[in-house]
C-alpha cells in the first residue's frame, strides 16, 4: 500500500485578517452532484472479473455511478471567531465539522479541524486539529483543488488532518513566511495506511506514536507564488508498526518528504507545476519505498462566468519496477455567483502492472482495483458557500 505522509500546519490561518468583527463567523459549503467511473488498463486482471480466475465473480464490476455529496469538495459546517485582547493581541478559535447531504443521515460527520491559538504581530500559534502542510499545498496547485474526477492529488495519496498538533505562522517578510509544526501522535486516522496505532495523546507510554517534525518556506509576490516544504514522520518507540502482514515483520521506521511547487498568473491562465519526493524506510531494511511525483496545471477563465481547468502527472515507486500511475484531468467550473457554481469535471487514470489506483473526485480516497487497473470517470454537480 502506498504510504503517505503527514505534514501539519493550517493554510488557513494565512488569511487570519479575514475574521469579521463580530465574535463568531458561522460558515459552510454544500456540494451535491452525480459521479461516473469505469474502464481497465493495464496488464494485470482483477481476480472478480477475471473469467479465467477461481474469484471470478460474474456480478462484479469496477464500474460506479452515484449521486452523493461532496463530489468537487466536501460539504461542511464551521464556526471560527476573535476576541480583541489588546495591544494588536488576539484570542482565534476554529471548529469545523464534515457533513453529509444525501439522506436522513446526515448532519455533522466529525471534526474537520479544530484548533485555539493566539495571532499579532510575532505571528500566529495555533493547537489542536490541524489541516495538513503538504495536503494544501498540493491542493493549492492542483488547478482542481484535490476534488473532482480530474484531481491529481489523490494519486498521491493524501492525508488531511493530524491529531494532538501545534503550529506556528511567521508574518511575511519580503513575500516570505514560515510554517513550523510538531505533532506528538498524529492518530490512527493518519491516511499513513498504518493500522494499529492509538487515538488520542497516550498509547502504551507513547510508544508507537507517530511523531512528525515539519516545516514550510512559502513565497508570494503578485502573480508569483511558491513553496517548499520538508516533513520527517517517525515511530516512537521502535518495532510498533509492521508494514508487511503478509511475510517476515517489516517495522516503520521513518518517512521523510520534500515538497517544491509554483505557480504564475498571466492573468488569462495560471500555470502551476510540482514535484514531491516521499521516502520511506524500515528499521534494518533501509528505504523500502521511494515515490516521485509531479504534475503540470493550468487554469484559466473564459468570460466572467467560465473557468477551465487541466492537470497532467504521474506518480513511482522506484523501489518497484512498472509502478507508474499516470493522471489526467480536465474540468470546468460555471460561476451562477461568487459563491454558487455548476461544475463538471472528466478524469482518466493509467497504471502500470505493479500500480494499483482507481480514480476517485476524493483527495484522501486513492485505493486499488488490483494491479494494472486504471479507470476513467467524470462528476457533474451544483456547490453553494455561506
Amino acid at each position: 500500500m502506498q504510504k503517505k505522509l503527514i505534514a501539519l500546519a493550517v493554510a488557513g490561518l494565512m488569511a487570519a485578517p479575514a475574521f469579521a468583527q463580530s465574535n463568531v463567523t458561522i460558515y459552510g459549503r454544500i456540494d451535491y452532484g452525480f459521479m461516473s467511473r469505469t474502464g481497465t488498463s493495464g496488464g494485470v486482471k482483477n481476480a472478480l472479473t477475471d473469467p479465467a480466475s477461481a474469484s471470478y465473480n460474474p456480478a462484479a464490476t469496477d464500474g460506479k455511478t452515484e449521486f452523493a455529496s461532496g463530489m468537487e469538495g466536501g460539504s461542511r459546517l464551521g464556526f471560527k471567531g476573535a476576541e480583541d485582547l489588546g495591544n494588536g493581541l488576539k484570542a482565534i478559535f476554529e471548529l469545523e465539522f464534515g457533513s453529509i447531504a444525501n439522506d436522513t443521515n446526515g448532519g455533522l460527520n466529525g471534526s474537520r479541524h479544530a484548533y485555539v491559538g493566539l495571532t499579532g504581530g510575532f505571528g500566529t500559534v495555533v493547537g489542536g486539529r490541524l489541516d495538513g502542510v503538504r495536503y494544501g499545498v498540493f491542493n493549492k496547485y492542483d488547478p482542481f483543488a484535490g476534488g473532482g474526477m480530474g484531481n491529481f492529488t489523490q494519486v498521491t495519496g493524501q492525508v488531511d488532518r493530524a491529531d494532538n498538533a501545534v503550529a506556528y505562522i511567521s508574518p511575511s517578510f519580503g513575500g516570505f513566511s514560515v510554517v513550523a509544526a510538531y505533532s506528538s501522535n498524529i492518530g490512527a486516522s493518519n491516511g499513513l495506511g498504518f493500522a494499529g496505532l492509538a487515538q488520542g495523546q497516550e498509547h502504551d507510554g507513547n510508544r508507537g506514536d507517530l511523531r512528525l517534525n515539519t516545516i514550510m518556506l512559502t513565497y508570494a509576490n503578485g502573480p508569483i507564488s511558491a513553496n517548499l516544504d520538508w516533513e520527517r514522520v517517525y515511530a516512537q518507540g521502535g518495532k510498533t508498526v509492521n508494514l508487511n502482514t503478509v511475510a517476515a515483520p517489516i517495522y516503520f521506521d521513518k518517512e521523510v518528504v520534500t515538497t517544491i511547487a509554483g505557480a504564475y498568473d498571466f492573468g488569462v491562465v495560471k500555470v502551476s507545476a510540482l514535484y514531491d519526493i516521499n521516502k520511506v524506510k524500515a528499521t534494518g531494511a533501509g528505504t523500502v519505498a521511494d515515490y516521485r511525483s509531479w504534475f503540470l496545471g493550468a487554469k484559466a477563465p473564459i468570460g466572467s462566468n467560465v473557468v477551465l481547468k487541466a492537470v497532467y502527472g504521474q506518480t513511482k515507486d522506484r523501489e518497484v519496477n512498472k509502478s507508474k500511475t499516470k493522471k489526467f484531468g480536465i474540468g470546468a467550473d460555471y460561476l451562477l455567483s461568487k459563491r454558487t457554481n455548476f461544475y463538471v469535471d472528466y478524469g482518466t487514470i493509467r497504471n502500470d502492472d505493479n500500480a494499483a489506483v482507481t480514480i476517485s473526485p476524493a483527495a484522501n480516497a486513492y485505493g486499488a482495483t488490483g494491479k494494472g487497473y486504471g479507470t476513467r470517470g467524470f462528476d457533474l454537480g451544483i456547490a453553494h458557500k455561506f
